[in-house]
């Protein structure tokens, strides 16, 4: 076996020996609700053919797909944060508010090993859940008031991706499906 696909599967016997009651489904406080896409968006959507293999290479925040947020944000800092090949962690704004972009893909060697991390990550999650349909396979979102952030995966690549606002300058209400754009987006871009 494996070392990943072991700690994969200590890490999954661990998280089912601890997990407690409560639904995770249900949506908290302060969620925010999914709202549909707007009519005019132009849909993107991620590679259709389930087992690809990505790799990856050169710089995230070049190859990711940023354009949903452009209409509202349409400034990005000249200086990233962080872009590397794996994470791109940016700010955009506009004349009156500003968000934080958090781009994170994990590659891992199998899809069976991408789609373990997800549901891992869907049983130690925090705070409250919904599935959502669009951005990759086993796709959900959570979020608190300046906060949202979408994990899904596509064959052997996961993609986290975040939007944090200062809470005065409110988030969206179509955050949502404009991070769901964003993964499908970004899954496309670096489909091999």
């Amino acid at each position: 076996m494996r070392p990943a696909t072991l700690a994969a599967a200590l890490l999954l016997a661990f998280v089912a020996g601890c997990s407690g009651g409560g639904d995770a489904n249900t949506p908290g406080d302060g969620e925010i609700p999914l709202p549909p896409l707007a009519s005019d968006s132009p849909a993107t959507s991620a590679p259709a053919a389930a087992g690809v293999v990505y790799t990856l290479s050169g710089e995230l925040c070049e190859k990711a797909d940023q354009s949903p947020l452009v209409d509202l944000y349409p400034k990005e800092d000249a200086a990233r944060l962080v872009n590397t090949e794996k994470l791109c962690v940016t700010r955009r704004t506009s004349t009156e508010r500003s968000v934080s972009l958090t781009i994170d893909a994990d590659l891992l060697q199998t899809e069976a090993a991408a789609k373990l991390f997800v549901e891992t990550g869907r049983r130690l999650a925090k705070r409250p859940y919904t599935d959502v349909d669009g951005a990759g396979t086993d796709a959900f979102w959570s979020s608190d008031k300046d906060d949202v952030k979408l994990t899904s995966y596509h064959g052997n690549l996961v993609l986290e991706v975040e939007a944090a606002v200062n809470v005065a300058d409110g988030m969206p209400a179509d955050i949502v499906p404009r991070l769901v754009r964003i993964a499908a987006g970004t899954y496309a871009k670096l489909a091999p």
